[in-house]
């Protein structure tokens, strides 16, 4: 059997149900490439089960697979930061069971777009969320704009390097977008207001929504994401104000 468990984004968020599949599990497996899993997390973890595998993406893409396959009288869980489902990579281990006739099981949990809601921005008012990467890319400003122009907010997500431990930061990213947007559309000033999250839901976690010329003097510690807003409505402003660190 083969089990897929999200773990939320905190100690606090860990469903019930795979503390009690931890514990009768044959191998288990903890993968760090879609999002870093903080300290106190992995310390629950290990103090359920010591022989928990922490793998890396080549080990997911490459070998998981062979593993499954091979031990089908046993039961393999794969943990993944956030809800389980929202990477490609976990989807494909799905789809692999079902046509090799291979029993499993998914325990979803809260990801990114759950704990936003408590931003207060309306959640149906988000257009296509984006990612930001290292890699030298301008595909993530078309979806931006025409989130934009569609008065629908815009949730960004920002590259992790799981072997240099380390995040996009929220400097550069915005950077990289003022480049793009001063050769292109011209909106995003200084001047324009941005939502920052750090470690949201999270100790230690932080909310700002400011202009872009006073985000560029802080420094943040990931995860970190932005959110580019269209126009905010009385009530979505009220809120925000209320979270703001």
């Amino acid at each position: 059997m083969f089990i897929l468990s999200g773990l939320g984004q905190n100690k606090d968020e860990i469903p019930y149900g795979l503390i009690e599949e931890i514990k009768s599990a044959d191998l288990i497996f903890l993968e760090y490439y879609t999002n870093f899993i903080d300290e106190e997390t992995k310390e629950f973890l290990l103090n359920i089960r010591k022989d928990i595998n922490i793998v890396d993406r080549n080990f997911v893409e490459l070998e998981l697979e062979k593993i499954i396959l091979n031990n089908r009288d046993k039961k393999i869980i794969l943990i993944t930061s956030g809800n389980p489902l929202f990477a490609t990579t976990h989807m494909y281990f799905i789809e692999l069971c079902k046509k090799n006739n291979v029993e499993f099981k998914i325990i979803n949990s809260p990801s990114i777009f759950d704990e936003i809601g408590k931003i207060g921005l309306f959640l149906y008012k988000f257009g296509r969320t984006v990612s930001i990467s290292f890699h030298e890319s301008t595909e993530f400003y078309d979806y931006i704009i025409r989130n934009y122009k569609n008065n629908l907010h815009t949730l960004v997500l920002l590259d992790l390097d799981p072997i240099n431990n380390k995040y996009l930061d929220h400097k550069e990213a915005i950077k990289r977008l003022l480049e793009i947007d001063n050769k292109r559309e011209k909106i995003f000033s200084e001047n324009f207001k941005l939502i920052v999250c750090s470690n949201l839901n999270r100790k230690n976690e932080k909310i700002y929504y400011k202009e872009i010329k006073e985000l560029l003097n802080i420094n943040l510690d990931p995860p970190i994401c932005i959110i580019i807003p269209s126009n905010l409505n009385k009530i979505e402003l009220e809120f925000l104000l209320c979270m703001i660190s």
